[in-house]
């Protein structure tokens, strides 16, 4: 599950990239049993008929070769397959919003305490573009390491997409999914 996750958030980011985005805010959030993803940007965002179709499968509002339409349809079945759910908000102008919400399989592991406190949501910019990356734990939150994402000098690329790929899975881990979950 943890490979899953994290694999759609990096597609949940390029999808925020290729429309645009110039902030964008991954956050990762555990209340009692429910574990909750959401990506959030400032893209060009969907019109109604874009939003009606965007989880079905091959649907796709890019050009070839920037995608073929599966990534929100995967998203969704990860979900479904977990017992959970996947909502899309978006407007024109507003950008998109994608909450991926499932059941949280370690509902006995207590929450983080001193290392959740008072840390802020951390802010950090490639190539322009604004990532806000916050992850919190029945209400305390903390910040993740993406340094490496200033100082690849890729820009937004393949090291940046892997980095934070591997960032969020650390989080995952941190908060009791481990890769055999």
């Amino acid at each position: 599950m943890v490979e899953d996750m994290s694999l759609h958030v990096a597609d949940l980011v390029l999808n925020s990239l290729r429309a645009g985005a110039k902030r964008i805010q991954v956050s990762l959030e555990r209340k009692g049993d429910r574990l909750t993803l959401e990506v959030v940007d400032d893209g060009r965002g969907m019109t109604e008929e874009e939003l009606a179709r965007a989880l079905d499968p091959f649907f796709t509002t890019k050009d070839a070769p920037h995608g073929i339409g599966l990534g929100l349809a995967l998203v969704r079945q990860t979900a479904e397959e977990l017992g959970g759910e996947l909502q899309v908000d978006s407007a024109p102008g507003r950008g998109t919003r994608v909450r991926l919400s499932i059941p949280y399989r370690h509902p006995d592991r207590p929450p983080l305490g001193d290392l959740a406190g008072t840390l802020a949501p951390l802010m950090i910019s490639a190539d322009g573009v604004e990532f806000r990356i916050r992850l919190a734990d029945d209400g305390g939150a903390w910040d993740l390491e993406l340094e490496e994402l200033c100082t690849t000098g890729e820009g937004i690329g393949p090291g940046v997409l892997s980095c934070l790929e591997e960032k969020i899975r650390e989080g995952l881990e941190a908060i009791g999914l481990k890769e055999d979950a």
